[in-house]
């Protein structure tokens, strides 16, 4: 599909979805808020209502208890920075200017002819506001929030920042707010014989400021704000990705656990409990019935590498990896398999989907919902599925992935040329262009262990097709076959034109 510049021209895709799934926009009787709740290196297993045992989360699991659950669900990538990116600009990692977490450049950014899902709400007369972690423009560029499309933004714009709950500052639009309290922080820290967090470093433990729950205040007045209006909310919540820590672990003291499961398990009930809050505050508002809550994981498994096992490994008291055999950062099945719910009260009925569906299917999924009738995107609005119409339904011909990232090392530089793609029960994968093409049937082998390529010459040949249709090159992200030279000039003249993109860490100036 070729790409257009929404930004200095009128759009041009007429509303294929719409017409084609029977669901119009006269369907729905008004335009209702929307939030998304994108949860941060999420186990699939760390949710009750998928198996877990050790704690509960019986908010989230109200949302996908009472709305739909997508089984089939997967992230637009295998790491954070592009997945958030395909989520608000609708685009497979195939089109999507960010590609990984680090580009030759650097973390890298969206320009300002990107066109994000808060442009097209505020076409329809929303307001929007993002607050948590963005990761898809640095401070400095046309890529932070409030130039994409939010009229409210806050916090960490720097994807590298957000790896920390304590900072000494958050953005809000184009200022900084400072946060004192916080100040001499490097990381170290304790708990009393309550459960409740000490820092390490820091004038008053009693009084530092924890960016979830600052984050979390300024998404509930902005809900409170708005109630009159249609809003649409990104809430990209930091948790629970690591490093682990959280302001309490009281609940899970006495647990026979080491102090990080402890932690590990407060960050969830964390981010349940104000799962809780938005849903309640959304009732006390007789808010609820007009709104419709997305609630997703931005990538695969990850826990493991905050507790330092091996890639993948699952954790021994937890078991909360779920059924694939790897996670985060590689762009095999497991990789971006999420949970993904939708709940919306009196309008959706609650309900388990196999439907086939991606991040960047919100994009046109909202558009649907806001009664845009002209976008772009890779993705395919599910209203129909919502709307308790699965026949009618359109499927995706294919869901599409590449890597991109840069690196220097030989085994770096091969693994930046993976592709893979999900077609109809098929999960197809190779490592480069030139390797062979990898097959396997999900509906018998879930762990991929069974490589069907020497028996189905057409899905390989079809797939071909596919990965070559759904790559088109990338400026500043490692193309698929792309030499070593090649990388290495497009890095000399990033560097010769100074344009480099480097972020910080925790806790630092800039």
């Amino acid at each position: 599909m070729k790409r257009i510049n929404y930004k200095t021209m009128t759009l041009l895709i007429s509303m294929a979805t719409l017409s084609n799934s029977c669901e119009t926009t006269t369907d729905i009787v008004q335009k209702p808020n929307i939030i998304f709740i994108l949860s941060d290196d999420l186990s699939y297993g760390d949710l009750s209502i998928n198996g877990q045992k050790e704690f509960t989360t019986p908010n989230i699991d109200k949302l996908a208890s009472g709305g739909i659950q997508f089984t089939n669900a997967y992230a637009g990538a295998s790491e954070c920075a592009p997945s958030r990116a395909s989520l608000l600009t609708g685009s497979h990692m195939g089109h999507s200017r960010i590609r990984s977490n680090r580009s030759i450049r650097g973390q890298d950014y969206l320009k300002d002819e990107d066109f994000t899902v808060a442009e097209l709400l505020k076409k329809a007369g929303y307001t929007t506001c993002f607050t948590g972690k963005w990761g898809v423009g640095l401070p400095g560029t046309e890529g932070v929030p409030y130039l994409q499309g939010f009229d409210h933004s806050y916090g960490f714009y720097d994807q590298r920042r957000a790896t920390g709950f304590y900072p000494n500052f958050l953005m809000e639009n184009e200022k900084k707010v400072v946060f004192p309290e916080n100040f001499g922080f490097k990381g170290k820290h304790t708990y009393d014989g309550n459960g409740k967090l000490i820092l390490d470093g820091v004038e008053n433990p009693d009084k530092v400021i924890n960016s979830q729950d600052y984050l979390h205040e300024k998404a509930i007045q902005f809900i409170k704000n708005n109630k009159k209006t249609p809003f649409f909310l990104y809430y990209a919540t930091q948790l629970p990705h690591g490093p682990v820590i959280t302001p309490d672990i009281g609940k899970f003291k006495d647990k026979p656990w080491e102090q990080k499961h402890k932690e590990w398990a407060g960050m969830v009930d964390h981010l349940d409990r104000h799962v809780g809050e938005i849903i309640k505050t959304l009732e006390d508002l007789g808010e609820a019935e007009n709104t419709i809550i997305f609630f997703a994981g931005d990538n695969g498994y990850s826990q493991w590498g905050y507790f330092n096992r091996n890639p993948w490994e699952d954790d021994p008291i937890f078991k909360n990896k779920g059924p694939w055999p790897n996670g985060k950062f590689i762009i095999k099945d497991g990789g971006m398999r999420i949970p993904y719910f939708v709940y919306w009260p009196g309008k959706i009925q609650s309900a388990i989907s196999n439907h086939v569906t991606a991040l960047y299917d919100f994009l046109a999924t909202a558009g649907q919902l806001a009664g845009i009738e002209e976008y772009e995107s890779d993705g395919i609005s599910l209203v129909p599925t919502l709307m308790g119409n699965p026949e009618k339904q359109l499927v995706h011909d294919y869901l599409y992935w590449e890597n991109g990232s840069f690196g220097t090392s030989e085994q770096i530089y091969w693994n930046s040329h993976r592709q893979s793609l999900r077609v109809g029960d098929y999960f197809i994968f190779r490592e480069h262009p030139e390797a062979l093409i990898e097959v396997y049937d999900l509906t018998k082998d879930l762990q991929c262990e069974n490589n069907l390529a020497g028996e189905v010459d057409d899905v390989v040949q079809q797939a071909k097709e596919y990965m070559e249709e759904a790559h088109t090159d990338s400026e500043w992200y490692v193309n698929p076959g792309e030499s070593e030279k090649e990388i290495h000039v497009k890095r000399a003249e990033a560097e010769r034109e100074g344009t480099l993109q480097e972020s910080i860490w925790p806790n630092a100036n800039y």
